[in-house]
């Protein structure tokens, strides 16, 4: 009986240190995995903070370019308002002068 008992401990024994080794090799496997996959996230968080920080340089460059579009605009509004004036004073002189002109055909004339 003694035998029989040293024997079904020696065999739970066994069976037991089998179970441990495979419980390990499975936790070791099932963390390996994790690891690649927090490798891969943390790849994948890289390349979004990268395109996140083009993304905003990229804002930051048409915030610029509208800044220098919106400045230009205005300057040529000016100098649209500075040609439209000196558009007017011309056409007034040249009514003025052709006024003198016909005023001087009509004394001539009379």
């Amino acid at each position: 009986m003694k035998k029989n008992l040293e024997i079904t401990v020696k065999d739970l024994q066994h069976r037991l240190d089998e179970a441990e080794n495979l419980a390990m090799k499975g936790g070791k496997k099932q963390l390996q995995k994790l690891e690649s996959r927090v490798r891969e996230l943390e790849t994948e968080v890289e390349a979004e903070q990268r395109r996140g920080v083009d993304a905003v340089k990229g804002v930051r460059k048409y915030e610029r370019r509208v800044k220098e579009l919106t400045y230009q605009t205005e300057e040529d509004k000016k100098n649209v308002s500075r040609l439209q004036d000196l558009v007017d004073k011309l056409q007034m002189k040249v009514k003025a002068y052709k006024r003198h002109s016909e005023e001087a055909v009509s004394h001539i004339l009379s």
